[in-house]
C-alpha cells in the first residue's frame, strides 16, 4: 500500500537519525584516551554504541555493556564484554549485570576515564535491588507500576530509590573523570529520568517513592517499606562529593524532537503542509487518540494535504484481563474509532525501539479502511480496545508494524496523514 509505504519511510528516516553511529562521532572527539578508557553501557542502542566507541577509540577501550535478550549474537565487542538481560521486567540476568558493572566501575583506576552509554531501558536491564528488599519483591514492584498506569517519572522514582545503582549511585562507584553520553527515551530529556539516572545526582526521596506506590494502591510489603525509609535517612551524603552544581557531565545525543524534524525535512513541502501537535505528547493513549482524532477532522476541512506528527511516551492502564499490545497499538485503535473510517486519513504510531508493550512489533498504521475490513473479519474494535488487545485486533489485518530490534530508542513517532477528499 502506498501511504502506508510513505507513512512507514517517515519512521524509519526518524529511527535511523538516533542510531549511534549518525549521533555519536561527534561527540567522542574531545574525550582523553591517551591513558585507556573504560566503556560501561546499559540500555537497548548499547551493543551499538559499544560499537561506535570501538571504531573510535579500538582496543584502548575496554569494558562492559548489557543490552536486551535477543538483541545481539555477540558476546564481545573488541575488549568490550556484552550482557544481556530482560526487558521491561528485569530477570536474573539484570541481576547479574548489575553486580559485574557496579564491580567494574569500582575498579577503573583513577586516571582511566570512564564513558557511561546510557540508552532506553537501562533501568531494566541493570538491576541490584538495596539492601533489605530481595530481587523478587523488586521484580513484583515493578511488574505492579507498569501495569498501574503511572508515569515514566513515577516508575523511576521508585526504581531509583531501590537500586544500588539507579539515582547517580553508580557513578559514585567511579574514581576519576567520568562522561555519560545519553540516547534519551524520556519526554522532557531529563536525564536524570533516562534509564533511572545510574549518573546523574538523584533528587527523589524514599518517601516520595512510597507516596507513588500508595497513589496506585498497591499491597504494602513491610520489608520495603523499611528499606525505602532507611534510604531516606542516607539521601545525600555520598553524592555531594562528586557531582558538579550544576552537572555538566552528560550530553544528550538523540531525543524525540531531532528524530521528528529529521523526518519533515525529508517531506516534500511543496506538496504537504506540516503540523507539530507535540514532540512531547504524555498522557492516556485514549485519551490523546480522541484529541488527535478530532484535531485531524478539523484539519480536513482545510482541503489541504497534511501530515500531523507528534512524540512523546503515552500509557495505558490495563484491563484486568488485557490481552497483547502496547500503547502506540492501543492508540492506534482508540483513533481508529474516533474517526470511524473517515476518508482521506492514515496515520502510523511506533516505537523508535522497534517494542511496543508486550509484543516485539513496533507500532501499527490505520486508515479509512481499518473498520470495515476488520468487521469482514468479526473483529469488534470496541472489544479490543477495552481489553487493551491492540496487538490481536492489527496482526489478522496485516496492520502491524515490525522493524525488529533497532538498537536506540528515542520514543514514540507518530504520524497522521490527511488528504483532500474532494
Amino acid at each position: 500500500m502506498k501511504t502506508k509505504k510513505f507513512l512507514q519511510n517517515l519512521f524509519e528516516i526518524a529511527v535511523n537519525e538516533s542510531l549511534p553511529s549518525v549521533c555519536m562521532p561527534k561527540h567522542l572527539e574531545n574525550i582523553d584516551a591517551s591513558n585507556g578508557l573504560c566503556v560501561i553501557g546499559a540500555g537497548k542502542a548499547a551493543v551499538d554504541m559499544a560499537n561506535t566507541m570501538h571504531q573510535f577509540f579500538g582496543e584502548k577501550c575496554y569494558g562492559t555493556v548489557v543490552t536486551r535478550h535477543g538483541y545481539t549474537n555477540n558476546l564481545s565487542i573488541g575488549r568490550i564484554k556484552i550482557l544481556t538481560a530482560g526487558h521491561p521486567i528485569p530477570d536474573e540476568g539484570s541481576i547479574e549485570a548489575g553486580k559485574e558493572i557496579l564491580a567494574l566501575a569500582h575498579s577503573v583506576p583513577k586516571d582511566v576515564p570512564v564513558v557511561f552509554l546510557i540508552s532506553g531501558g537501562g533501568s531494566a536491564l541493570l538491576s541490584l535491588p538495596i539492601e533489605g528488599v530481595s530481587f523478587a519483591e523488586k521484580m513484583q514492584i515493578n511488574k505492579f507500576l507498569l501495569a498501574s498506569g503511572a508515569s515514566i517519572d513515577e516508575i523511576n522514582c521508585v526504581r531509583k530509590q531501590l537500586s544500588q545503582i539507579k539515582g547517580g549511585k553508580l557513578a559514585e562507584a567511579v574514581k576519576g573523570e567520568f562522561y555519560t553520553l545519553i540516547i534519551s527515551d524520556v519526554v522532557g530529556d531529563d536525564p536524570a529520568t533516562i534509564a533511572s539516572g545510574p549518573t546523574i545526582k538523584d533528587n527523589t526521596t524514599g518517601e516520595q517513592a512510597l507516596n507513588v506506590l500508595t497513589k496506585y494502591h498497591w499491597q504494602p510489603i513491610a520489608s520495603v517499606e523499611k528499606a525505602l525509609l532507611a534510604e531516606q535517612v542516607k539521601e545525600g551524603i555520598s553524592a555531594q562529593s562528586i557531582f558538579p552544581e550544576p552537572i555538566k557531565n552528560f550530553t544528550i545525543m538523540a531525543n524525540a524532537r531531532q528524530s521528528i524534524d529529521k523526518a519533515i525535512a525529508s517531506v516534500d513541502l511543496a506538496k504537504w503542509k506540516i503540523k507539530v501537535l507535540n514532540y512531547d505528547e504524555i498522557g492516556d493513549a485514549n485519551k490523546v487518540a480522541a484529541e488527535h482524532a478530532k484535531i485531524a477532522l478539523k484539519t480536513q476541512m482545510l482541503n489541504e494535504p497534511t501530515l500531523l506528527f507528534s512524540g512523546g511516551e503515552l500509557t495505558v492502564t490495563l484491563d484486568k484481563e488485557a490481552g497483547h499490545g502496547g500503547p502506540n497499538q492501543q492508540y492506534m485503535l482508540a483513533l481508529a474509532k474516533e474517526l470511524q473510517g473517515a476518508k482521506g486519513i492514515s496515520a502510523l504510531a511506533c516505537d523508535t525501539d522497534g517494542v511496543d508493550g508486550n509484543q516485539d512489533v513496533a507500532g501499527a498504521f490505520i486508515d479509512e479502511t481499518t473498520i470495515k475490513r476488520a468487521q469482514d473479519k468479526g473483529l469488534l474494535l470496541e472489544s479490543y480496545l477495552k481489553k487493551n488487545n491492540s496487538f490481536n485486533f492489527f496482526e489478522p489485518l496485516g496492520d502491524l508494524i515490525i522493524t525488529g530490534p533497532t538498537h536506540t530508542n528515542v520514543n514514540d513517532f507518530r504520524v497522521i496523514m490527511i488528504e483532500p477528499v474532494n
